[in-house]
């Protein structure tokens, strides 16, 4: 059996065959009102392949997804970026107990380093005042750190690997900012260190000259990209890229059976070999429509009075910042979805997020122009109180492991008298899912003041519960 995965799945539910096999709802149209969408759903049966030892379809549909990506390996995922990541990370764990990760990576490259009991060592990334986002990672921060925790072992910057597993960054962030990724992993390969990068926003990179080119290019040694966040594939899907000798393939395949279902949906990897044959077929042209729509949103949009839009972003993403004006990114972000019905990806303090993509419509970017100007002639200048950023500048002091930190016996307190108590779980806004604090970090007055500004201007802090935190009972 040969061709695209939907083709087959779509051959076989007009077949006679009929399923003596889960799933339970048989592809039988009285299973309700999603027995269309049942009729394609099927399990690991002959002739359709295993994800967890692919010999046919689905070998042959990450083959063309590492030809796509100019990989020396891909997987698919089912479990999102997060299996990915978690597979990733473990697959490295044992070269050395410390991951050096960038402040603003995602929450699950902390659990995967939970799970290995891994010390984690920080490079933090510049702050962009003007639009309060993250900024990029840079090598010789990077370079810094490593100098730094093979000095305090007492060995050679060489030998960096005997203390040092691997460096995982984020590009591009949460809001659009690309590191130098071929810089980086040029420094870090010098001292025979392995590169993680989590590009689970950026999985339309690479196909056009305007665009950043894809971490997987740049010599990454495990690329992580979310299919369905820039591409047209359904949510939880992504690709695992391997590349390079720095890592082990073999070992990564056991940590993918771990974190990934045992029973992986079809549908769900039909919609990623869709995905990236629609890429393949025309991205270039649809990445060209995405360019020209975000023009035309910055030049209609470039005399407003306090609107701004931020030009540092990868093109896929809108920063749309209300800082210095009378409202709160959050009271943009719910005029904008109550009034105008445009749902935004994200409301952080003194901006909206919004996600362009090459599936976006005329029609849709004319209508959130239109929304943003008549806002935008509404609004006043110089309001008093701004909302803080969604991170720290500060990093809190870490007082205890993650894992023990995670683990040790804890207590709910008010917020309000937890400053210098150890947290016992992650707390973060949400989304990005970018930790505030991290299990085992001293809860400092700085963090409280974001935490405690978030919740007056009624954003989501996972983490928090009833205005409660949870720390660590020491003795």
């Amino acid at each position: 059996m040969s061709g695209r995965l939907y083709e087959n799945l779509k051959r076989y539910s007009d077949s006679d065959f009929y399923p003596f096999h889960m799933p339970g709802h048989k592809r039988n149209k009285e299973s309700g009102p999603l027995n269309e969408f049942f009729r394609q759903d099927i399990t690991e049966i002959d002739g359709f392949d295993n994800l967890h030892q692919p010999e046919t379809i689905i070998r042959d549909a990450q083959y063309r997804a590492a030809q796509l990506y100019h990989s020396k390996e891909t997987y698919f995922l089912i479990n999102g970026s997060t299996s990915g990541i978690l597979s990733a990370v473990s697959a490295i764990a044992g070269r050395g107990n410390k991951l050096i990760i960038a402040r603003n990576c995602h929450k699950a490259v902390y659990h995967a380093a939970f799970l290995n009991h891994m010390e984690l060592r920080y490079v933090s990334p510049a702050v962009n005042e003007e639009y309060d986002i993250a900024g990029e990672i840079t090598a010789s921060q990077i370079e810094k750190e490593i100098c730094s925790i093979t000095e305090q072992a007492g060995i050679s910057a060489l030998n960096a690997g005997d203390e040092i597993a691997g460096v995982v960054i984020t590009s591009p962030t949460y809001e659009g900012i690309v590191s130098d990724i071929r810089t980086i992993a040029d420094l870090v390969h010098q001292y025979h260190l392995p590169l993680i990068v989590d590009q689970a926003h950026g999985a339309h990179f690479g196909f056009h000259p305007s665009y950043p080119e894809n971490a997987v290019s740049q010599g990454a040694d495990f690329v992580i990209h979310s299919v369905h966040k820039t591409l047209p594939a359904p949510t939880q899907t992504a690709l695992l890229h391997r590349n390079g000798e720095l890592t082990d393939g073999e070992r990564l395949k056991k940590y993918l059976r771990i974190y990934q279902s045992s029973s992986p949906s079809y549908l769900l990897m039909a919609g990623i070999d869709e995905a990236l044959f629609l890429v393949k077929r025309e991205g270039k042209d649809r990445l060209e429509q995405l360019l020209h729509f975000r023009n035309e949103l910055f030049h209609a949009l470039e005399h407003c009075k306090c609107i701004r839009v931020c030009p540092d972003t990868e093109p896929g993403k809108l920063v749309i910042s209300v800082k210095n004006s009378s409202v709160t990114g959050k009271q943009l972000y719910q005029i904008l979805r109550e009034k105008y019905h445009l749902q935004m990806e994200m409301a952080s303090g003194t901006y909206v997020l919004a996600i362009l993509t090459m599936m976006d419509t005329e029609e849709g970017v004319k209508r959130l122009i239109n929304a943003l100007l008549e806002i935008d002639a509404g609004l006043q200048q110089d309001r008093e109180e701004n909302v803080p950023m969604s991170f720290s500048k500060q990093l809190p002091d870490a007082k205890m492991n993650i894992w023990d930190a995670f683990l040790a016996s804890c207590r709910d307190m008010d917020i309000r008298d937890a400053e210098g108590e150890i947290a016992a779980d992650f707390v973060n806004l949400y989304p990005p899912g970018i930790p505030l604090l991290v299990p085992g970090e001293v809860i400092t007055k700085q963090v409280l003041d974001i935490i405690m500004e978030y919740h007056k201007h009624d954003y989501t802090v996972s983490g928090i519960d009833d205005n409660k935190v949870k720390v660590v009972v020491l003795g």
